[in-house]
């Protein structure tokens, strides 16, 4: 009886052990974050000169973002893309021509860029040159010239010409502008100073040219 006992308990005690459960402990999941992203401005404004500006972008430090442009003159300059919070800065094109409009994708907000209409003096022009008096014969009656005015920074100007019948083929020179008077001085057979009046829209002008005893009228318009 004792014998039956005593195996009666290590039966029992073994199947206690078979049947008991085990625990597995697990590491809880980090939630993802939320984010939100708030921007310093929704809008921009720049002069028809042209500039740079910048915006903030202030979010979680885990939450990336990206900034895209949606027009070639609105150029970022740094920022395009960063995670937490940045600065986006752009750099936007002088304007030659009317008020222009861009926008810009800012960690998926649309910005709004607006440009003034710019200096019509700045730009591809085309005209003629019509000798008078005292002309060297082996110069043209008149002859037809192509060029870009553009600003070189500040209140200097400059006029990339050609004049192909005379041999000058973008001749870079520095160009004086007084309001709506220009001045430039170019060297064909002789040095030669041009002076223009601008009309009041600025993209045409009428002028005389004289040197060296020759003289006679130029005209320009925006092309």
């Amino acid at each position: 009886m004792g014998r039956l006992l005593c195996l009666v308990a290590v039966i029992t005690t073994l199947g206690a052990g078979a049947c008991s459960e085990r625990t597995t402990t697990t590491s809880p999941t980090a939630p993802t974050p939320t984010c939100t992203y708030t921007l310093s401005s929704t809008s921009l404004s720049l002069a028809g000169t042209g500039g740079t500006a910048s915006l903030t972008v202030t979010a979680g430090s885990g939450c990336a973002w990206t900034a895209s442009s949606s027009a070639g003159f609105v150029t970022i300059t740094s920022g395009t893309s960063q995670t937490g919070n940045g600065t986006v800065n752009i750099t936007v094109a002088e304007n030659s021509g009317d008020a222009r409009n861009a926008t810009l994708t800012v960690a998926g907000q649309t910005v709004s860029v607006s440009q003034a209409s710019g200096d019509q003096l700045y730009g591809n022009w085309a005209g003629a040159i019509v000798k008078g008096a005292g002309c060297p014969a082996t110069l043209p009656s008149s002859v037809t010239w192509t060029g870009t005015i553009r600003r070189t920074g500040g209140a200097s100007s400059e006029l990339v010409i050609t004049i192909a019948s005379v041999g000058i083929f973008n001749q870079v020179i520095p160009l004086i502008v007084n309001a709506n008077a220009l001045q430039f001085f170019v060297q064909i057979d002789t040095l030669y100073t041009f002076n223009a009046t601008l009309a009041g829209d600025r993209r045409s002008l009428s002028g005389t040219f004289s040197g060296g005893g020759c003289s006679g009228t130029w005209t320009g318009a925006r092309t």
